[in-house]
């Protein structure tokens, strides 16, 4: 059987309602008053910037007098200048645009400036040198080398270019008029290719800048500013807003003593229109998992995708109007479909944020476990998987507990409402608001006879990434390794803006930030501090206290028990009693336990 899962792309259908989106995007694009423009796509990780991109090309396509060109700046990263790579995409698609019958009358000039390109490319061998030596001052940047120790350094990177040549290009360009006299030159030649081809535009979409490492998100914003920034070109960048600001403050420190924000000014000069993705609600986290059922299971998927943009802000996607979509009764199905959807959608909009990409994910693990179960003869129901998951996001702790057999006594208890009952197993759960909610809500799972068969796969599944670290998305990743910077100022920030990430993320930075931890022989006790109080701020007290039991006693010194003791303050009577009797059996631990247990 072939796989039932979801590629990680942008959609070619809109589930997510950006017509609207992709209207505006596209009305600016083809607005010569506004021409030259530079218009953000701004999102989360994940948010459908791709997607949106997408769409509004397919709008900007039918019009016969606009070359669209796609440019993944990510895909040249380490093999070739951003600037070179950028500017030669751009030209070849215009040499090579007779399809649409688009600069025709300037092929003789962009002749000449791929010339100019090509010429950065044969030095650079397509690695890190390219128009930054040719045309933006990078030579500027080492002439302090001997003419020596430069040679040999070019040679290095493109052995087939002579000593001669490369003395005659310095020669050359090693002046500030020069380097400014180039640049000019070239935008000049760029702005006189669409002054004779009049009425003919270009937009250029720039995507994956999420990817990239703060030099080439510089590399590409300085190629536009620099060289292709004229009457004629619009560009669209699909970006999250705070991935760009952090590379500008990586390159450019704040003004001392002036309250200037350099990113902020820097992106508010670069990006005239910002557009900004909004956080999918709960009504549209329903819509557009119910769409992604459908598509897998190849429902009428695309006659019911396409009556979404034509839905209003405040009409539900119900079954009643996937009947007015279809034309008759929906199949059983397409119910089903619609049921598992209904069931999960409001947990799923509040742990995901709202986030396309986090529950297209959510999803493909539903099914690869699903997938994997059947390889082994074993059927897995969808809607008990999906709320035995939803656990595992919000109370990874607590699944770990109901694995036990012998809690599903108790759980029954828990289901019935019988709070009053003694418990052991499930004891630190039964006040706990979320688990009483998830625990009545259907399928009961007190009467699923193969639990036991649903953990398995959950643990298998698990084992496919070796560390929690790999599926961070990128603004996580930077935040983990802000949060295990030697700087206190730099960790309390991080702790800060951890608050911002959806909360399955966030429990993924916390559990990453503590495998990083325990990789080191002696655990870092400022670091461990900051880990407690981003599991802290978190809720996630017994997540932090289970992941302490896990080691060996040996390895919590008495330092480290000194850093918990705002931690400590903040848990329950019993959580608290579970972590003192742990760390007693290290008898070397029994006085600063003492202090900070009173």
């Amino acid at each position: 059987m072939a796989n039932k899962m979801w590629k990680d792309c942008e959609a070619e259908l809109d589930l997510l309602n950006f017509s609207y989106l992709s209207e505006q995007v596209a009305e600016i694009a083809e607005d010569d008053n506004l021409s030259p423009a530079t218009i953000g796509i701004y999102g989360d990780w994940g948010s459908g910037k791709s997607t949106l991109m997408k769409l509004t090309k397919k709008l900007l396509d039918s019009d016969q007098n606009i070359l669209t060109i796609e440019f993944n700046g990510w895909l040249f990263e380490g093999y070739e200048d951003a600037k070179t790579a950028l500017c030669g995409t751009i030209l070849d698609a215009m040499h090579n645009a007779e399809k649409k019958n688009l600069f025709v009358k300037g092929k003789d000039k962009i002749a000449e400036l791929l010339k100019q390109v090509d010429k950065g490319k044969l030095l650079s061998k397509g690695i890190k040198y390219g128009l930054d030596f040719l045309l933006t001052g990078g030579v500027g940047t080492i002439t302090e080398l001997t003419l020596t120790g430069l040679i040999s350094s070019i040679k290095q990177k493109a052995g087939d270019v002579s000593e001669a040549e490369i003395k005659k290009l310095i020669d050359t360009l090693n002046t500030e008029d020069t380097k400014r006299t180039e640049i000019k030159n070239f935008r000049k030649t760029f702005k006189e290719i669409f002054d004779d081809c009049k009425n003919e535009r270009l937009v250029v979409f720039i995507d994956e800048l999420d990817r990239c490492t703060p030099d080439t998100i510089l590399d590409i914003f300085e190629a536009i500013r620099l060289f292709l920034y004229v009457p004629g070109a619009t560009f669209i960048i699909g970006a999250d807003e705070r991935l760009v600001s952090y590379a500008v403050k990586t390159k450019y420190r704040d003004i001392p003593g002036h309250d200037i924000d350099i990113s902020k000014e820097y992106l508010e000069k670069l990006v005239q229109y910002p557009v900004k993705i909004p956080q999918l609600n709960e009504e549209e986290v329903k819509q557009y998992i119910t769409c992604l059922l459908l598509q897998i299971e190849d429902l009428d998927f695309k006659t019911i995708a396409q009556a979404i943009p034509n839905m209003g802000i405040n009409d539900e996607f119900t079954i009643e109007s996937v009947k007015a979509a279809l034309g008759k009764e929906p199949t059983e199905k397409i119910k089903e479909a619609f049921d598992l959807s209904n069931q999960i959608y409001s947990s799923l909009a509040a742990l995901m944020k709202g986030n396309p990409r986090h529950c297209k994910r959510f999803f493909n693990t539903l099914m690869m476990r699903i997938s994997l179960a059947e390889k082994r003869q074993i059927t897995l129901q969808k809607k008990v998987l999906a709320k035995l998951m939803l656990a595992e996001y919000y109370k990874p702790t607590f699944i770990e507990v109901l694995m036990n057999p012998e809690s599903k006594g108790e759980l029954k208890q828990l289901e019935n409402g019988d709070n009053g009952s003694a418990y052991t197993i499930l004891k630190d759960w039964v006040n706990d608001e979320w688990v009483q909610k998830w625990v009545k809500g259907e399928p009961l799972l007190s009467s699923i006879s193969n639990l036991s068969d649903y953990f398995y796969f959950s643990r298998e599944s698990r084992k496919i990434y070796s560390s929690n670290a790999e599926i961070l998305s990128t603004q996580a990743k930077i935040l983990l390794q802000n949060l295990l910077d030697s700087s206190e100022a730099v960790r309390n920030k991080a702790i800060e803006a951890a608050s911002q990430l959806a909360p399955s993320e966030q429990i993924l930075l916390s559990k990453a930030m503590f495998e990083e931890l325990i990789k080191e022989e002696i655990i870092d006790g400022k670091k461990f501090k900051s880990y407690l109080e981003l599991a802290k701020n978190q809720n996630q007290q017994k997540e932090a206290v289970a992941k302490i039991m896990s080691l060996p006693n040996t390895r919590i010194t008495a330092g480290l028990v000194g850093q918990m003791t705002a931690f400590v303050n903040t848990l329950d009577i019993d959580t608290k009693e579970i972590l003192k009797t742990y760390l007693l059996t290290n008898n070397k631990l029994n006085t600063s336990v003492g202090i900070i247990f009173k």
